[in-house]
């Protein structure tokens, strides 16, 4: 069902020609599913054009609505809402547990850590203050001071990269001045000179080298958010993942802040919908960057005005913003 459930989705969008519907799903045995989804009455012809019908819209809002949802984030930072799809409850529960039990064993450890320094630094003193014949001894304190307060800084950046994957919001992990993500998008953009032409490859090589991951443990959870670092070395990650790799390897490759944003909106009285805008100095298009869909499907104006949309909320490194 998972063929028919992308034609439905790309019906949603826009009503399409048996030849269009062909060229998005070249593979598929077309003929026969259209003919199973109209005896459905999920989809029908007019006219020579294939639409969703009612039935189809409310069929992807029930089976679908995990493709794009959205949870809302604790009350210390703000809400948005996330898609769970495919993943069990139980697994992302035990996800989030092992991180909690990682976090707490860290806190330990500094903890540990701390007692275990103050106890060298007492001592240290003490033995400053005797017979110069115990250099040899300071020496050996002096050494492992040194290395207690350097496995301190290390557990002071480990608690704070899983404290902002808890806290902060999501325009932190836009980061535009990321060596590693900006030498992969110098990279993919090398030998295009326009903006547009830049844009397209980037968004192909996260549609296409980005594996969609819905099985990892932040499915579903906008407080957990994720570095675009970390997604591009992992080479895979969730719906909410791609797009925020996508926004901020085009805004590498040139896009100013008020030309690119991730969308969170109710389409047709839907609430779970994400995408990325993207404007190329000519037209502003709607983007998602998976398999059947193009950087030119969907210009902004078409989708506007062939839905109801009511926007969420939406951000870039700039900022976020309601509505």
């Amino acid at each position: 069902m998972g063929l028919e459930r992308d034609i439905l989705k790309t019906l949603q969008k826009r009503s399409h020609t048996f030849d269009e519907l062909h060229t998005a799903f070249p593979q598929a045995r077309l003929s026969k599913m259209l003919i199973d989804l109209e005896e459905k009455k999920l989809v029908e012809n007019k006219n020579g054009t294939w639409i969703i019908t009612t039935p189809g819209q409310h069929f992807i809002s029930r089976r679908g609505k995990g493709v794009y949802g959205m949870l809302l984030i604790p009350a210390l930072i703000f809400f948005l809402l996330a898609g769970t799809f495919y993943t069990s409850y139980s697994s992302v529960v035990n996800e989030i547990t092992r991180l909690q039990d990682e976090k707490s064993q860290k806190e330990n450890e500094y903890t540990d850590t701390e007692a275990q320094k103050a106890y060298v630094q007492a001592e240290y003193d003490e033995l400053l203050s005797q017979l110069n014949d115990t250099q040899d001894e300071t020496t050996r304190l002096s050494t492992s001071r040194d290395t207690v307060s350097s496995s301190l800084d290390s557990l002071r950046e480990d608690l704070a990269y899983y404290t902002c994957l808890e806290t902060c919001t999501p325009p932190t992990f836009v980061t535009v001045d990321n060596a590693y993500v900006k030498a992969t998008v110098d990279e993919i953009t090398s030998g295009f000179t326009s903006l547009k032409e830049k844009q397209i490859a980037v968004y192909e090589f996260v549609r296409d080298e980005i594996a969609d991951d819905e099985y990892h443990f932040r499915t579903g959870r906008l407080d957990l958010w994720e570095y675009p670092e970390e997604i591009l070395k992992r080479g895979k990650g969730h719906y909410e993942d791609k797009f925020l790799l996508l926004l901020t390897m085009l805004r590498m490759a040139g896009t100013p802040a008020d030309h690119v944003k991730f969308i969170a909106a109710e389409v047709d009285g839907n609430d779970s919908w994400i995408w990325v805008e993207a404007y190329d100095g000519s037209e502003w298009w709607v983007l998602d960057p998976f398999e059947g869909y193009t950087f030119t499907d969907n210009p902004k104006n078409t989708f506007y005005g062939s839905h109801t949309v009511a926007i969420l909320w939406w951000f870039n490194d700039a900022g976020i913003h309601r509505g």
